[in-house]
């Protein structure tokens, strides 16, 4: 059982009293870096040299303002790591299209929090991290083998489950799709930081 070894490894970048709180992340199988950033409104110019480590905006962000946006390749998966806009279900599809599995994880420790999976432009299956029996989408059962052993349902259990447990558990069924975990050679591994312009800017 993984417990909360994935949510504690990466709130170890930042033990503030606000890290984790908000955490969004979409995982693109086949697609290039460029073509990916380029779809969430972030221009491929502006991208320097970054790290998990060391990158600061994005996956907190409101949107309204200019925010950070995180790539980098995983295994032949492109991963972006930023604000809310990145897991939402127009660029989730779209991301998909040309038969490309895509993957998000919308975290919110006090709120919604949805495992998403999209292929062809279609929504396949949606999750609630914190209640997997609350599903919708064209096949709501898809992802049934990757669940196998692990716990979302805050509250049950015997020790019972904490947001720490299902957020790791929502990012071990990315793992299991994509092959491999989300590890800590990854995270400190260089990647490319991008701006994401706000809502102001972003037509």
């Amino acid at each position: 059982m993984p417990g909360d070894d994935l949510y504690h490894l990466l709130r170890s970048y930042d033990p503030s009293d606000v890290s984790m709180q908000r955490f969004h992340t979409v995982w693109c199988e086949g697609i290039p870096v460029e073509e990916a950033v380029s779809l969430l409104g972030a221009d491929p110019a502006t991208g320097t040299p970054d790290r998990f480590c060391e990158w600061g905006p994005g996956s907190d962000g409101d949107g309204e303002q200019a925010g950070g946006l995180l790539a980098g390749t995983f295994d032949g998966w492109t991963v972006l790591i930023g604000d809310h806009r990145c897991t939402a279900d127009d660029v989730v599809t779209e991301l998909s299209r040309r038969d490309r599995r895509t993957l998000a994880l919308a975290w919110d420790y006090h709120g919604e929090s949805l495992l998403k999976y999209a292929r062809s432009g279609e929504l396949i299956t949606v999750l609630d991290v914190f209640d997997p029996e609350d599903r919708s989408g064209a096949d709501p059962d898809a992802l049934d083998a990757c669940l196998e052993g692990l716990r979302f349902d805050l509250d049950e259990g015997e020790p019972a489950v904490e947001p720490a447990e299902a957020f790791t558990s929502a990012l071990v069924v990315i793992g299991r799709v994509v092959g491999r975990p989300l590890d800590r050679e990854w995270l400190d591994a260089p990647h490319t930081g991008y701006v994401v312009p706000g809502y102001e800017e972003w037509v």
